[in-house]
């Protein structure tokens, strides 16, 4: 079925057998990447190469690491629309905009691709079970897959990390098996030693990659076989953009694309940008970003395993590397549903963010033609909708109706102090009481403080820390503000500026 050929290390340059089965390199824990034999692609494509096949990422099954044809795993994943913009285009002034819209597959994210090429070479290899340590798309994605391929799923949540509710729901939807640890570290942990009995799977696999790559695969022939001049793609852990690039090199090799001068640009957030940083500065060398402070949830990864093959990307496309802030990012995110009616997660709407701002400041050109990657839908996010009604009284108060306490357009004062006072560090219900009195003049009685914490607590705005035993002999339970609570104070100092 493949023409695959072996696998290389994207650090050390070691080749390894085409048999392989490993997350990483064996010699040095490189990344690997997978290589074909093109003149053994260029036979078996013949002269009709894909037109005649059904759309999906398995039409191009050469180019991807799955030796046996027999039992793919599938739920109708690809084929996506390569959307024109007209009412977009417009506003930014210009010829040819296009999305390509991973909002469409099955769980809403482009991570489907990528999923259905790992879960189905994990299912021939005989595990009977899947695992990992996420909560963002790459956890619904598995879990999906996994009940399509009748595979057992288990997923590791931190307690202190960020949850989106949206892909919350998902996980639990699919019957996975959620187990709750401390943090994300720990659930990375726990999920890697699973990988005695069950197939834990990184968004860094050989296998998970080179099914994300069919996006640009996919993009090039709905183009009829032209490149764009820009792609713009969100990095977070830096796989997509650099698949991206060798999806084109190989469709460049393969002889259907006629030239190789696409520019690549990679969006991160400003709140969690270690590849952006390191490209500005010329660096090869990642510094891991001390922590995560942005709407953007899903490429907010402090210490991205892809990261230098993702420069190297950029560097051989002669690309950029663009941060952009939160308000950019959200506006982006309003912009996307209101002239085009696509509705993004904000870590898909940096990609609309970084073009208006390589617009605005004159390095992309009015008749260039661009594809920005639209790579999840915003119902995995739905709190993002509060943004869309501030200052709407009537609206504010409905919503706020429809979803619930939990959901609320307005946190409340007392709530939003005490986030503010856990936001200086760890806290107990009598000394939060105490700076609520003396510091912002409230007068209010301690219940209704351990009542405001409780509720702040089944939010997922804070967490309990630790409990420590008083003079007295009583326990004394002390709190502070999870990633989430952070995100959420930030979001209202943004917002009230």
């Amino acid at each position: 079925m493949s023409c695959l050929f072996s696998f290389k290390c994207s650090r050390c340059n070691q080749t390894h057998d085409s048999d392989l089965y490993a997350p990483r390199c064996t010699s040095c824990g490189g990344v690997l990447r997978v290589e074909y034999d093109i003149e053994c692609v260029k036979e078996k494509l013949g002269k009709n190469g894909f037109e005649r096949r059904t759309s999906g990422v398995w039409k191009y099954h050469e180019l991807l690491p799955v030796l046996d044809k027999t039992n793919l795993v599938s739920l109708g994943e690809g084929g996506t629309y390569l959307h024109r913009c007209y009412g977009l285009a417009e506003k930014l002034g210009l010829d040819e905009l296009y999305l390509k819209d991973e909002t469409t597959n099955p769980t809403g994210a482009f991570i489907d691709r990528g999923t259905a090429v790992e879960v189905t070479v994990a299912r021939q290899r005989g595990y009977n079970s899947v695992c990992c340590g996420t909560t963002g798309n790459l956890a619904v994605s598995l879990v999906a897959y996994a009940a399509r391929a009748g595979l057992e799923s288990k997923v590791f949540i931190g307690q202190k990390g960020h949850v989106d509710s949206g892909k919350l729901y998902q996980i639990l939807a699919y019957a996975a098996q959620v187990e709750i640890v401390r943090d994300r570290e720990e659930a990375l942990s726990r999920a890697w030693q699973e990988s005695k009995q069950s197939h834990s799977v990184v968004p860094s696999n050989p296998h998970f990659l080179e099914g994300v790559k069919t996006t640009i695969l996919e993009t090039c022939e709905q183009l009829d076989w032209e490149t764009p001049d820009w792609v713009i793609a969100p990095m977070g852990n830096g796989g997509h953009i650099s698949m991206i690039w060798k999806g084109l090199v190989e469709l460049k090799e393969l002889g259907l694309v006629p030239k190789l001068d696409v520019r690549l640009v990679g969006a991160q957030a400003r709140g969690c940008s270690p590849i952006v940083e390191a490209f500005e500065k010329g660096s090869k060398k990642i510094i891991p970003s001390s922590h995560v402070s942005t709407v953007a949830i899903d490429i907010g990864v402090r210490d991205p395993s892809c990261g230098n093959m993702a420069l190297d990307s950029l560097e051989q496309s002669k690309g950029l590397a663009v941060s952009v802030t939160d308000r950019e990012i959200l506006e982006a995110v309003k912009d996307l549903a209101r002239l085009e009616g696509v509705f993004a997660e904000p870590a898909s709407a940096t990609t609309i963010a970084v073009l208006q701002k390589l617009v605005n400041e004159g390095r992309i050109d009015r008749g260039d033609r661009i594809v920005c990657a639209i790579t999840g839908m915003g119902l995995k996010y739905p709190e993002i909708t509060r943004t869309f009604v501030k200052g709407k009284s009537t609206l504010e108060y409905f919503l706020s109706h429809v979803e619930g306490r939990r959901f609320t357009t307005k946190l409340g004062q007392t709530k939003v102090r005490i986030l503010q006072i856990l936001s200086r560090g760890e806290s107990y219900g009598y000394a939060i009481w105490k700076s609520m009195v003396d510091d912002y003049g409230f007068r209010i009685k301690i219940p209704s403080i351990y009542q405001h914490i409780s509720e702040l607590k089944n939010s997922g705005l804070i967490v309990q820390t630790r409990t420590e035993e008083t003079y007295r002999k009583t326990s004394r339970n002390y709190y502070g503000l999870t990633e989430r609570g952070h995100l959420t104070l930030d979001q209202l100092e943004k917002l009230s500026e």
